[in-house]
């Protein structure tokens, strides 16, 4: 009966003060919505049904005793919730809805790269030379410090598991080594400097000073959070290499190379078509990855074009994506089905614009091709399936400037292409002068100098400057020189980066460089993994204040490591998860935590004879508050690194309803399966149980109702997390002062001051 109490009185800490805790953690105004909203539901029913359920068990069906059908059912109610909560994340539930995120994530999908042992990165070189790219030359720092640094980003960018998060939060407790990557001040001061020039350089991707005031511009955040794409996800639309590509890639070569040379075997760049073996089956794709559209047009058409079978009926359908265009706003949301007929090779398909005479900046939007369902036994899709689409402002001749204000190129590169971007307006016949002007790098030695004019025709919004690089096949240090913009004409008005750096960089040197940096982050990386220590490494790690890296370690982790020493190096015994698969890991681990709970038991009981507690009132006190530190830090860690309210929610939603479907379930299906084989009941006492789970449920509704009125309420932020300083404090004030409730008439309860029928 008391461990039965104690999980409701888990299950009230857990909904009540972690909630509180997580909703206050969050530094205002930001906040954390749920993503997945109906996993939440799914899982907030069953974490409420759950002790439903155990009250129906043992006060109503059959009263202080559990039938061997009732284990059963508790126990498969566990598998039903993670099917269900799994079906309801797919979105099996409701229409198919694009999810942009997922998108996002799947256009720049990527297969892995490997490091010289074949292992495989949890990184690719591009996103390396980026981050040194935004790193800047002005700090001098050591290859080992940008290597930590990188892994820092990493490690903060990085998908967690709620289950790292809880591990985060036990050894936050202990003193341990953290899952997070901790900087020395110093590397934290500059590493928050990069980050900080990162989110401005993401708001001025996103708003032109010209539309509005800062102070607007930081309201409209703060109210109305919209999608933003990474430049990485534009790049992958338009077709374009990444610098890093850019720069260890030659440009096409007029000339033959013999068989034996390694570039005589290269792929060209240019995008191709994959020819597949059964002629019946037709190829459709965009004709162009990219279309522009100036706004008083109010249409744009898209052409869908269709190679190889084409005596067939073939279906498809298009569906728009937001982007920083939004449907109903600047454009006609199109979500339908179309058809080309026999023979039929293109289709062209009008979208809507809509011209609401207010000057703005450039917005885009995207339109995915795919295939229906059983489509796709007569047709396949191509390399070109997302098209984005630039609605310009019509109203400007635009700006004129370089898309990045520092290019990296190999030296046997052969050419270096330079983008250039028209923003902001495309109207009318525009040109801007360009020349090279020598930094280190010499003209005619190291590069061809160039001064010429480029032209933007009418609705034309990016060009290329290409710069031939000379190869001296002669060892030599990294050398730069500057392309600069001036007289621009036609009304146009030069940009911000009006100036570009190239730097030529040495090839065996860069390989070399960029190899060693490539396994030092590594290094970093593996680190924090707690899939590939070994049983020494946990034993030192156990042994040593931070995990042996003192010099991030603050005064908590010493005291930490003091009081919990016997049980970290007790721990360190069970078997590293690199051993049987991990399945040693597992089943130790449950002995340890059947010992743990049995010492923590008697424990809490001891406790209770000496301060004159009853067993139930130190049941749903002290040791439901011991068994849910771990909880707490975890889902207040998530609450703060992650970038949604999942993790940190899901973690309690969640837990109560395993608690009783699987920490209840199991031990009652074993138990009642014994009891059953001897024709005896299984027996277990309900006392107070009925009131218990009245108390609950009506705290349950109450701070459920108070997070679906915290995401619909603008007054708290629309999120179920953070938001505004004062509706976020009383709402966590609520949240505690509803576990005291509970607490306090549980106790007077027990205690004989309420009356209560069993």
């Amino acid at each position: 009966m008391l461990f039965i109490i104690l999980v409701v009185g888990s299950a009230a800490y857990n909904l009540l003060m972690i909630c509180a805790i997580c909703i206050s953690a969050i530094k205002a105004p930001e906040a954390r919505r749920i993503k997945l909203y109906s996993v939440f539901m799914v899982t907030s029913f069953f974490g409420f049904f759950a002790y439903i359920w155990m009250f129906i068990v043992l006060s109503i069906v059959s009263k202080d005793v559990v039938d061997l059908w009732e284990a059963v059912i508790t126990f498969l109610m566990f598998p039903l919730v993670v099917i269900i909560a799994f079906l309801a994340e797919k979105n099996f539930y409701a229409s198919k809805k694009i999810d942009m995120e997922e998108e996002e994530q799947t256009l720049i999908l990527t297969p892995p790269e490997h490091d010289e042992n074949g292992s495989p990165r949890s990184f690719r070189k591009d996103e390396l030379l980026q981050f040194l790219r935004d790193l800047g030359q002005t700090t001098n720092l050591s290859l080992e410090d940008k290597a930590q640094l990188f892994a820092a980003k990493l490690s903060e960018t990085m998908h967690r598991s709620r289950m790292q998060y809880r591990i985060q939060g036990s050894r936050m407790l202990t003193g341990g080594k953290s899952l997070f990557l901790n900087l020395p001040d110093k590397l934290q001061e500059i590493y928050s400097e990069v980050s900080q020039r990162d989110i401005l350089a993401d708001r001025k991707a996103s708003w032109t000073l010209k539309s509005i005031d800062e102070d607007h511009h930081s309201d409209l955040n703060e109210q109305y959070p919209t999608i933003e794409f990474s430049t990485t996800t534009y790049a992958v639309l338009e077709c374009e290499q990444k610098i890093y590509e850019r720069a260890i890639k030659p440009q096409p070569f007029d000339g033959c190379f013999p068989t034996d040379h390694e570039l005589a075997s290269r792929k060209p760049t240019l995008p191709k078509i994959d020819i597949i073996d059964d002629a019946r089956v037709a190829i459709l794709e965009f004709a162009s990855s990219s279309y522009g559209v100036l706004e008083r047009e109010q249409r744009v058409t898209i052409e869908v074009v269709r190679y190889g079978f084409t005596n067939s009926v073939i279906h498809f359908r298009l569906d728009t994506i937001d982007g920083t265009a939004t449907a109903g706003e600047d454009y006609v949301k199109l979500s339908e089905e179309f058809k080309m007929e026999r023979g039929q090779q293109e289709k062209r398909i009008t979208i809507h614009v809509i011209d609401d005479n207010q000057w703005e900046p450039d917005e885009t939007f995207f339109v995915k091709l795919s295939l229906p369902e059983g489509e796709e036994t007569r047709a396949k899709l191509g390399s070109k399936t997302i098209a984005l689409v630039t609605i310009i402002n019509d109203d400007e001749p635009g700006f004129i400037e370089f898309e990045e204000s520092i290019t990296l190129v190999k030296e046997s590169i052969g050419k270096a292409e330079i983008k250039l971007v028209r923003s902001n307006g495309a109207d009318g016949r525009v040109s801007v002068h360009y020349r090279t002007k020598d930094i280190d790098a010499v003209a005619t030695k190291d590069y061809e100098p160039a001064q010429s004019e480029i032209i933007f025709e009418h609705g034309e919004i990016s060009k290329i400057i290409a710069i031939s690089i000379m190869n001296d096949l002669e060892a030599e240090k990294d050398e730069s020189f500057a392309v600069e913009l001036y007289d621009p004409t036609g009304g146009a008005q030069l940009g911000k980066h009006i100036k570009t750096v190239v730097t030529i960089i040495n090839d065996d040197d860069y390989k070399t460089m960029a190899n060693r940096m490539a396994s030092l982050v590594q290094v970093d990386m593996d680190k924090l993994s707690v899939t590939k220590t070994s049983w020494g490494q946990q034993f030192r790690d156990a042994m040593n204040v931070n995990g042996g890296d003192l010099e991030t370690a603050k005064f908590g982790h010493y005291i930490g490591h003091a009081l919990a020493f016997f049980w970290k190096v007790l721990f360190a015994l069970v078997p590293p998860t690199a051993i049987a698969g991990g399945w040693l890991t597992f089943f130790v681990s449950l002995l340890f935590i059947a010992l743990l709970t049995a010492i923590v038991g008697d424990v809490a009981a001891i406790f209770g004879c000496l301060v004159g507690l009853k067993d139930s009132i130190t049941a749903i006190s002290f040791v439901a508050l011991g068994t849910s530190l771990p909880d707490t830090f975890a889902s207040m860690i998530a609450a703060k690194n992650s970038k949604t309210a999942d993790d940190a929610i899901g973690n309690v939603t969640g837990s109560n309803s395993v608690n009783v479907f699987l920490g209840l379930g199991l031990p009652w299906l074993i138990a009642a399966s014994y009891w059953e084989s001897k024709n005896l009941p299984f027996t277990v006492k309900a006392g107070d149980l009925s009131f218990s789970v009245l108390v609950f449920s009506v705290c349950c509704i109450l701070s459920m109702s108070v997070l679906i009125l915290r995401r619909y309420f603008s007054v708290f932020g629309k999120a179920e997390l953070g938001g505004p300083v004062i509706p976020k404090y009383v709402c966590s004030i609520f949240f505690i002062f509803l576990w005291i409730g509970y607490l306090t008439l549980s106790g007077l309860q027990a205690y004989g001051h309420i009356k209560w029928q069993s």
